[in-house]
């Protein structure tokens, strides 16, 4: 019996206004919020176990779709940069009535996160960092095969081309290190979150703006290391893209970090290690 993961996620969640879009927010638990970025190609679906986990903790676990993204809206007329999709952030946090609260950043939901600390620097409680670009950004090249989908009209067919089973393959090769917990319906609902309602154009021009420039790098470093509160890695060590050493360990140096935590996950590790990054999290906030 097939069960649709895609659709049980999206009744579990609820949307929101944000000025003349909506957002959609998936969340459960009470308590202090924790809320969690994620990048691309995903949505709050990838953080749904961390969510749940969280909630079972003791916090009120929070992940929303990005603008463009999963179920939130996809304007044509909005300028994808990270720039924008950290102010849209913002909103989309104070419209959910978060005063304070715990971050936990992955992927480009780094760059992202780290826009709207920028922005309400006063307002972060803890900091989680998971495999993110947040230096050598004026080096950073997309890995196979995100890369791809930077090439006008390459990347629309690519996106047009991608099958469940063929998502699955490529994550169970570069994405998870549990082969087993990432499966066909999981594949299904990570492509149906992508496409969406445009057949994956805000995608699109999401990885077509990106703005890896070193002074972005430099608003992004100097913005957290102001920030007097704990913070924390958590790696996934068999990322093939974004590296312990090349991303990991300097980011580390560049924030005197000291709680560094490695776990044998590749890229996506909140598939393969919910409980563990889960307890990582619990821990810092306790502490």
């Amino acid at each position: 019996m097939k069960i649709n993961k895609a659709a049980i996620h999206a009744h579990s969640g609820k949307y929101i206004q944000i000025e003349n879009t909506k957002a959609f927010v998936y969340e459960k638990g009470n308590g202090e919020p924790v809320v969690c970025f994620h990048g691309v190609p995903a949505s709050s679906f990838l953080y749904r176990n961390v969510i749940d986990q969280l909630a079972t903790k003791g916090f009120r676990g929070i992940s929303f779709d990005l603008l463009g993204l999963g179920l939130s809206d996809r304007p044509t007329d909005f300028t994808y940069t990270w720039t924008n999709l950290g102010e849209w952030s913002a909103k989309v946090i104070d419209q959910l009535g978060i005063d304070e609260f715990h971050i936990v950043i992955h992927d480009i939901g780094g760059p992202i996160g780290a826009e709207v600390i920028s922005r309400i620097p006063n307002r972060v409680l803890s900091v989680t960092i998971l495999n993110t670009l947040l230096t050598n950004l004026d080096h950073f090249k997309k890995p196979f095969p995100m890369f791809l989908y930077e090439k006008k009209g390459i990347g629309e067919l690519v996106n047009r081309l991608t099958t469940p089973f063929f998502f699955k393959k490529l994550m169970q090769a570069r994405g998870v290190n549990k082969k087993e917990s990432f499966g066909i319906e999981e594949a299904r609902a990570y492509i149906h979150f992508l496409n969406g309602s445009d057949q994956g154009q805000s995608f699109l021009n999401i990885m077509r703006s990106f703005e890896a420039t070193s002074q972005k790098e430099q608003l992004y470093i100097q913005s957290l290391r102001r920030l007097n509160v704990p913070m924390q890695i958590i790696w996934g060590t068999n990322d093939k893209g974004l590296t312990l050493e090349k991303y990991g360990t300097p980011l580390k140096k560049a924030l005197g970090i000291k709680r560094l935590f490695m776990t044998p996950g590749a890229h996506f590790l909140q598939e393969d290690y919910a409980e563990e990054i889960t307890e990582y999290i619990s821990d810092l906030i306790k502490k």
